[in-house]
């Protein structure tokens, strides 16, 4: 098999199994994708199902995906928010009910990913002792006799891989091409209340990808660990990459003349825009439309050749903006080869999306959701009809 580096990361997905979504098949992705439907049809879900997709060979994504959607902070145990992830039967809430659980998915595109097979079951067992030492906040010399008597209850995940097997074509970004692989596991306990273990993410096998959320822009500091490695240290390619940060948001505000970490009378560093009028600003000070493209933008060009998700890709846009943000979206994913899947509640945000694709709607696909609760099925919109649809016969296609 030769690897096209013309194609998309996705051009089909499935996913079975993974939260309310069964079957599901998106066959024909474009480069920029919009997911419309009614609530709890699985627009987020399948969001989060593409983020395990582009770290398959780092399952401590779970956690990450976990985090974003309960804003930082977690509802329920690690292992329980872990096992909601997958199909739920009625023994699960009898405690002595040792959960299995297993989700699919497979793929077609340029990312040699053809199929991830993720399996959670529960565990019981007594943690090693560098365990307990992390997660009782122990001394490093404590021994062996402050092992419980009692047996812990955890989760263990799994993640079976299945690359392509065109082991002599080369890959983008170090792919391996072995056509399995071995599987991949993490164990999480609990009473763990440190998030588990913290692992590194290894970079050779994964797509470099990215998800926001409607409340990403409010996190500052993330965005300042995120981004500032890469936009904020001087070099050349860092440098053109900032200049596509200056280029959106001075269009909600022309007279901010540079983006930087800086850190001001003593106070964390932060990110600040240099203002005309205001001199350097912390971004906390800006409305949250400027926020929002601040971090789209810095987010953006980071992920040359993978993807970019969004959920609700209207949040904190005022419509007006809409299509300027829409338009620069779409032109500076192109110039950096990402591709864009992005859900949306908003009829302003499919028109300024369609507004911002001017004549040229080939790389514009809509899927429709529907989830009846034993299959999610998706309708595929390409870019003309959509356009039709919304402009000759003004019809409402959420």
């Amino acid at each position: 098999m030769n690897v096209d580096m013309n194609t998309l990361p996705f051009e089909t997905i499935t996913i079975d199994g993974f939260r309310g979504l069964r079957d599901l098949r998106l066959e024909g992705l474009g480069a920029v994708n919009i997911l419309v439907g009614d609530n709890n049809s699985g627009k987020t879900s399948v969001l989060e199902a593409m983020s395990i997709a582009c770290n398959p060979f780092g399952p401590q994504e779970w956690l990450a995906m976990i985090r974003r959607r309960d804003f930082g902070g977690l509802d329920e145990n690690r292992g329980q928010s872990l096992r909601w992830c997958f199909p739920q039967s009625g023994a699960l809430r009898n405690q002595d009910f040792m959960f299995k659980g297993r989700c699919e998915i497979n793929s077609q595109g340029r990312y040699p990913l053809r199929k991830l097979v993720a399996e959670v079951s529960d565990i019981q067992g007594i943690p090693s002792l560098n365990e307990l030492k992390r997660m009782r906040r122990l001394p490093e010399d404590a021994t062996e006799s402050i092992a419980f008597a009692e047996s812990w209850r955890g989760i263990e995940l799994k993640h079976v891989v299945e690359m392509n097997d065109a082991a002599d074509q080369p890959t983008p970004f170090g792919f391996p091409t072995v056509s399995t692989t071995d599987p991949i596991t993490l164990q999480f306990w609990d009473d763990d209340d440190r998030m588990g273990p913290i692992l590194s993410r290894p970079r050779q096998g994964n797509l470099p990808s990215s998800t926001l959320t409607p409340y990403s822009y409010q996190i500052n500091q993330l965005q300042l660990r995120s981004h500032s490695s890469q936009l904020f240290q001087g070099n050349g390619d860092a440098m053109e990459k900032r200049e596509h940060v200056l280029d959106l948001i001075r269009q909600f505000d022309p007279e901010i003349t540079d983006i930087q970490i800086a850190s001001y009378g003593g106070f964390d560093a932060a990110i600040y825009l240099n203002h005309k009028r205001l001199g350097p600003a912390p971004l906390s000070v800006f409305g949250d439309a400027l926020r929002r493209a601040v971090l789209l933008s810095s987010t953006l060009p980071k992920l040359e050749g993978g993807l970019l998700l969004i959920d609700e890709i209207e949040t904190g846009i005022h419509i007006s903006s809409l299509v300027k943000v829409f338009d620069w979206l779409m032109k500076t994913a192109k110039q950096f080869d990402v591709q864009v899947i992005a859900t949306t509640h908003s009829l302003e945000a499919i028109d300024g999306i369609l507004a911002a694709s001017g004549d040229n709607l080939d790389d514009l696909v809509t899927f429709h959701l529907d989830n009846d609760g034993d299959r999610t099925d998706a309708k595929r919109i390409y870019g003309d009809l959509l356009r039709r649809m919304r402009h000759q016969r003004g019809l409402d296609v959420r």
